[in-house]
């Protein structure tokens, strides 16, 4: 049990005014809260690869990923985390959701959405840096 934390990569996406937000489908665990879209990074994978990777396979959406926004490590009961948020910049506003339903809303609004307890964690570290505070 000695293990680390795993490496998980959120997606801070915007597009025009907006930032996608993630809800995850009843039977997934945390189902009905908000994420940062993203996923775990492979062995031999770089960060900002899986993040590109993860976004195209999960919502069928092209990104440009820029800064690294900031990291938490968090413990779930299931899980040990460490989630770590970058910018990016999708190239286009639609999507298909693979894994539960996405929205795009304004950075003021994210507050009304109940986000994991990583993300929220993640979204009052970060959320200075996109002009939100």
């Amino acid at each position: 049990m000695g293990k680390g934390p795993i490496d998980v990569v959120a997606g801070v996406i915007t597009w025009k005014d907006r930032v996608l937000l993630h809800q995850r489908r009843k039977g997934d665990t945390l189902e009905g809260t908000w994420e940062f879209p993203g996923g775990k990074v492979e062995e031999g994978e770089g960060q900002k690869e899986a993040l590109k990777r993860e976004i195209l396979e999960e919502l069928n959406l092209e990104i440009e990923v820029k800064e690294k926004l900031g990291e938490v490590v968090h413990r779930y009961p299931h899980i040990h985390i460490r989630l770590i948020a970058y910018k990016a910049l999708a190239q286009r506003g639609e999507m298909e959701s693979r894994e539960g339903r996405c929205l795009w809303v304004r950075p003021h609004e994210v507050k009304n959405y109940l986000l994991s307890p990583a993300d929220s964690r993640l979204w009052r570290k970060i959320k200075g840096a996109l002009g939100q505070e």
